[in-house]
């Protein structure tokens, strides 16, 4: 058997939203070397950049012709690049760079992990923040060692945790066909827990970080210094999500304990820090409370995300 019989395919999900262009185009420069296909999904209103992709075989541009949230892009581009038939997926977005090689040490991560007779579901990375050189403080909490890593030559770089975000992370076919989606519901937050807590709960499939596979990354508009801690600043949009999906998740059964009660704290402080202190101020006062009026009366459509 060939080498190109033996060697898994790599398929890349990249979701766009009113990008910068040249952020992106190094993002791009620095996936594409590492995956076999990267499908562009674009959920900015009006755009069509296809020209800016012909040339190059291994990009696949799709535009939503208008933001369906990042869960319904992620799917579309799943759905493309499965039926293309490749082994594992790459989720990662406009302004995530890798470095030279981070899917291969995600790759050797899953190889370590399943070689050990660990149920993968998801590989994740290591954020650092592009500013500052520091790693980003993980939002998921760490799951102490099990035994069963221990025991694994090679683990000494790799963590298991709840959840982890979307960017940069590896996916295996098999985890993503038995799941399902990712919840469109949801539109943005907590749309990449939410698969690691379902994915677990319904099939035992585990996440992991592995320490050593790294990218460049910025959350949200920045940072701000609040007392000890660094605040996350989203923008007065994105806030009426986090409000309601906060009150729609934390109603799930698989929704970890430590989860809800960390977020229902950061929240709080939310509540009075970005209508006092971030402008434009009404705006944030208006969408959070709308994320949490529609929170409470409006039911979270359980089963709302693909199988494919």
């Amino acid at each position: 058997m060939t080498e190109s019989e033996t060697k898994p395919t790599i398929g890349a999900v990249m979701v766009l939203y009113a990008p910068d262009l040249d952020v992106t185009d190094r993002a791009i420069a620095a996936i594409l070397p590492q995956v076999d296909l990267l499908c562009i999904v674009d959920n900015t209103p009006g755009a069509d950049l296809s020209a800016r992709f012909d040339g190059n075989p291994r990009i696949h541009y799709i535009t939503m012709s208008g933001n369906a949230g990042i869960a319904a892009a992620q799917n579309r581009g799943t759905r493309w690049l499965l039926d293309r038939g490749v082994d594992f997926l790459v989720y990662t977005d406009q302004d995530s760079e890798a470095r030279p090689d981070t899917i291969a040490r995600l790759m050797h991560g899953y190889a370590i992990l399943t070689d050990g007779g660990v149920k993968v579901g998801l590989a994740g990375t290591l954020p650092v923040n592009r500013e500052t050189g520091e790693p980003y403080r993980l939002s998921a909490r760490r799951i102490d060692t099990p035994d069963d890593l221990r025991r694994i030559p090679g683990t000494e770089g790799i963590s298991e945790y709840y959840s982890a975000i979307s960017s940069i992370s590896l996916i295996p076919r098999r985890a993503m066909l038995d799941n399902g989606g990712f919840d469109e519901s949801l539109f943005i937050d907590g749309v990449d827990h939410e698969w690691c807590w379902r994915a677990w709960h319904t099939h035992a499939y585990r996440t992991f970080i592995v320490r050593d596979a790294v990218i460049d990354h910025c959350l949200g508009q920045g940072d701000r210094q609040l007392a000890a801690r660094q605040v996350h600043i989203a923008s007065a949009d994105r806030v009426y999500y986090q409000f309601r999906n906060y009150l729609w998740l934390k109603r799930l059964e698989y929704t970890p304990a430590y989860w809800i009660k960390k977020n229902g704290l950061k929240y709080a402080v939310k509540f009075f820090y970005f209508p006092i202190m971030v402008s434009p101020r009404g705006k944030y006062l208006k969408n959070i409370l709308r994320g949490i009026r529609d929170g409470l009366r409006r039911r979270h459509p359980d089963g709302s995300f693909p199988r494919f």
